[in-house]
């Protein structure tokens, strides 16, 4: 009885295993990074945030909970889809307005309306790699604004769903996920 509960086991075990994908998808998946990665150098694409994910501090938890249980929102997780938060994408300049969630460390003055994250100009220390293991394309860069400065690092994948993670200098750290697009130009 033993060894016949072992050779199922095993008989099982080989047909649930698949392998890996194979050269075919290989090339395909490589290739669409290809495209991705030289996507992401032009300047008409962004990522559009869909979810927040903010460091959650004891703080943070009590206070956010108060105000957005009753949107369905967690302080772990916050629905971004009826904002406009985006991420242009470009190697020579990159623009971002993102709403955040979070503690701030550092005051940056007194009458600051500023709450979210926004910046736009030239990142410094600017890298971008295909990662094929993994499956995604790594961008990183610096950028400051008047205030404070970001490192933010940007991971985008085959389906165009990328996470995007956000240092300051005077805030914690909050991650986003999104979707790379088009930037859609309006009629004159």
């Amino acid at each position: 009885m033993k060894h016949i509960t072992i050779a199922i086991l095993v008989v099982l075990t080989l047909i649930g295993c698949k392998s890996n994908l194979n050269s075919a998808e290989i090339a395909q998946q490589n290739q669409q990074l290809e495209q991705i990665a030289v996507k992401v150098k032009q300047d008409d694409f962004q990522i559009v945030m869909n979810t927040a994910y903010p460091l959650a501090t004891n703080a943070v938890t009590n206070v956010l909970n108060g105000i957005l249980i009753p949107n369905g929102d967690s302080a772990n997780r916050i629905d971004l889809s009826d904002r406009d938060d985006y991420i242009e994408l470009g190697n020579k300049s990159v623009k971002g307005e993102l709403s955040y969630y979070g503690e701030r460390r550092i005051s940056s003055g007194y009458g600051n309306q500023d709450t979210g994250i926004e910046f736009n100009g030239i990142p410094t220390n600017y890298t971008q790699y295909i990662d094929y293991k993994k499956g995604l394309v790594r961008v990183e860069y610096q950028i400051s604004n008047q205030a404070e400065s970001f490192d933010i690092t940007i991971e985008i994948f085959t389906n165009r769903k990328a996470n995007i993670n956000v240092s300051s200098s005077h805030r914690s750290n909050i991650r986003y996920t999104g979707v790379m697009e088009q930037i859609k130009e309006l009629p004159l």
